[in-house]
């Protein structure tokens, strides 16, 4: 009996104390709540609060129901608060990526990226991209980002709104990142 309490207790403690090589973190759980929540993968250079970093946000082509003509990325208001910034002219869209399992979790890398014709920051923390051609369905894109993390190391919520051809210009909802700065 105490064999089996010891391997109870001691799985139970694993998930806890183990370091995680996955991006995402245990509480993204918190965020589940609303029926509509997608959520969606990251990639991030570095978490480290006040450090400079690449921010890789990817948005699968299975989960989307149209093309996109416009897509809109918004950062949490906090996000700005806490002095974190995007450099709204490093922004591109790339297709074609590849992902490599390396020993401290895995990396994305783009082949390809679409031309964009305007991105513009339309208010704070909202950043909205306009691609010459409307960007195919069945396309996984990447929307890769330089920023420099916020000072506070937290949870922060990015979410993604596109929208599709010879439909109103009122962007829909197409999921969520939740990055995990440290």
């Amino acid at each position: 009996m105490n064999r089996f309490l010891a391997l109870a207790a001691g799985l139970v403690l694993i998930p806890f104390s183990a370091p995680s090589l996955a991006q995402n973190s245990l509480l993204e759980f918190r965020w589940r709540q609303d029926p509509g929540y997608v959520g969606l993968d990251y990639r991030i250079s570095n978490s480290e609060a006040r450090r400079r970093s690449n921010l890789k946000l990817i948005l699968p082509g299975k989960i989307r129901e149209h093309a996109i003509l416009e897509m809109t990325i918004v950062a949490p208001e906090i996000f700005e608060k806490w002095r974190g910034r995007i450099d709204v002219d490093s922004m591109k869209i790339g297709y074609d990526c590849i992902q490599k399992s390396v020993f401290a979790g895995t990396r994305t890398r783009c082949e390809n990226y679409f031309n964009l014709s305007e991105v513009t920051q339309v208010g704070p923390g909202i950043i909205r991209m306009t691609p010459d051609a409307p960007i195919p369905q069945s396309r996984t894109i990447v929307v890769e980002l330089k920023m420099r993390n916020p000072r506070t190391s937290g949870l922060y919520q990015f979410n993604g709104y596109a929208s599709a051809p010879g439909q109103m210009q009122i962007p829909a909802y197409q999921g969520s990142w939740l990055v995990e700065i440290d």
